[in-house]
């Protein structure tokens, strides 16, 4: 059958010829009054028989986070906080600086650090009264300009602004905005054969009405040929967020399996978070560098339960009943009582258990947690995790490595492997491992059986098999994704084009 093109093919080569140069889609589709996923369409048909060349290049843009947008009207807090001594002479106590410069607490700690690394200020002390001293004259910061271009609607930034724009986006003044732009030009070779098809009226019916299909003309109708190999135009329509989706499909399979689905709160005091789960007061994972701590009010926890408190506390302190030795170290109420946000989902498990302490029970939670994480292609600061626990007589770890395994292959990861833990709340401890097409084996989650300094202050006496999977993770092997922070991305062009097939 000779090349037949649809009348939007038509125009679009129409336009490309009178163009005669390489145009983006975006312009082609403003001279057309098309829409711009329409044209791309219409391209990748024609591109697909080589009537045109498609280029795809990324633009990179910057926008204002809130906080830029606060810093490009008032100021940089360090240029506020030298501008304020300046102010009272060039010399000042720290606390009628801060007051000058009108700067909350959060943004002193920025001033102030910003301020000595920049050489502005001076600090010292006298009669133990912080001083901050002015050490030049006008304090001028690159990122101002950076801020005041990108608030006046400039997008893009010369060269010259590259370590200033560099520094501003490691301090979240300022996002990165990643745009694709598809280019297209005629193929020179098929210049002739275009022309011909483009000024070529092909006669027939094109499209099937009701009218025509109510009158029974169609019977009789002579119909342009059809080409079954043409694109439509990508239309956009209402969907879950493809993690969603993934989401949903990960806590029907745990249904599926016969587990309970529970909840917990997102702020929770150390005493959930920590203390029920054998982690002594000292672990690195109570630091502020590994866990957000809520800092005002600072102890506002609330322990109902004196009984089981006490019996936690003992616990760690000697051991208890359990025939431990416990951590041998004196346990306080002011650090039990403390509130930070929740780091993993396993005090949801705790509580749970506390309030179902005879088995059998399994029970599991999809939902959000909260470290302090640097930022990596597989750690974020907010992650979701697939918790799950089994109680019952005479489990063993097969039966936790079985169910891992079926979780795991129900979303599609074949291939995976286990390896020995260590976790201050199970014994023995198993880490679970999947292989991601790109990025090799990456860690999925830990697991294990818990511990009798858990269960015996509870009075549970079966056997607990425990898990936290991130679920992050295993959407990322299971659908080939490269980065974690793309399960949160902005770019609208994924989002509508991204799916999840269960």
């Amino acid at each position: 059958m000779s090349e037949q093109l649809t009348e939007g093919e038509r125009i679009v080569l129409r336009e490309l010829l009178n163009l005669g140069q390489r145009v983006s889609s975006s312009q082609l589709a403003s001279n057309l009054k098309q829409g711009d996923e329409r044209v791309i369409s219409i391209l990748n048909s024609l591109a697909s028989r080589s009537f045109v060349q498609i280029q795809t290049r990324e633009i990179v843009s910057y926008s204002l986070t809130d906080e830029g947008i606060s810093y490009a009207e008032i100021g940089l807090p360090e240029i506020r906080l030298f501008n304020g001594v300046k102010k009272l002479g060039g010399k000042a106590t720290f606390d009628e600086a801060v007051a000058q410069a009108e700067l909350d607490s959060e943004t002193t700690r920025i001033a102030m650090n910003w301020a000595r690394k920049n050489g502005w200020l001076e600090i010292s002390k006298e009669d133990d009264v912080t001083i901050l001293q002015c050490s030049v004259d006008i304090a001028e910061s690159d990122i101002s300009e950076v801020l005041d271009l990108l608030s006046s609607g400039r997008e893009l930034l010369s060269k010259t602004h590259a370590e200033s724009l560099k520094i501003a986006l490691e301090r979240k003044l300022v996002y990165e905005i990643i745009t694709k732009r598809f280019e297209a030009e005629i193929v020179q070779a098929k210049i002739g054969e275009i022309e011909q098809l483009v000024e070529g009226v092909v006669k027939g019916i094109g499209d099937i009405t009701p009218e025509l299909l109510a009158s029974d003309a169609w019977k009789t109708a002579t119909f342009r040929p059809y080409n079954v190999d043409i694109q439509p135009a990508y239309r956009n329509y209402g969907k879950k967020h493809p993690y969603a989706e993934f989401n949903d499909w990960l806590r029907e399979i745990m249904i599926g399996l016969g587990f309970t689905e529970w909840f917990g709160p997102y702020v929770e005091t150390e005493f959930w978070a920590h203390d029920t789960l054998f982690v002594p007061q000292d672990h690195v994972a109570r630091e502020v560098q590994d866990q957000f701590r809520v800092v005002a009010p600072y102890s506002h926890g609330q322990i109902s339960d004196k009984k089981y408190y006490n019996t936690v506390k003992e616990v760690h302190e000697n051991g208890g009943h359990t025939g431990s030795k416990g951590w041998d170290w004196p346990y306080h109420e002011e650090i039990a009582t403390r509130l930070c946000l929740r780091p993993h989902t396993t005090p949801v498990s705790m509580r749970f258990l506390y309030e179902h302490r005879k088995g059998p029970q399994k029970m599991f939670i999809i939902d959000r947690n909260f470290r302090s994480e640097t930022l990596s292609a597989t750690h974020a600061q907010e992650f979701d995790q697939c918790e799950g626990i089994i109680m019952d007589k005479g489990l063993t770890l097969r039966d936790l490595l079985g169910y891992l395994t079926s979780i795991c292959k129900g979303v599609g990861i074949e291939e995976l492997k286990f390896k020995p833990g260590q976790f201050p709340f199970t014994e023995p401890s198993v880490e679970t491992f999947g292989k991601h097409e790109k990025l090799g084996w990456i860690e999925l989650g830990g697991s294990g059986i818990f511990r009798p300094e858990v269960t015996q202050p509870l009075g549970i006496k079966d056997t607990v098999l425990a898990w936290g999977i991130g679920s992050g993770r295993l959407y990322m092997a299971s659908m080939g994704i490269n980065d974690i922070r793309d399960l949160f991305s902005r770019d609208l062009t994924w989002l509508r084009r991204s799916y999840f097939i269960r």
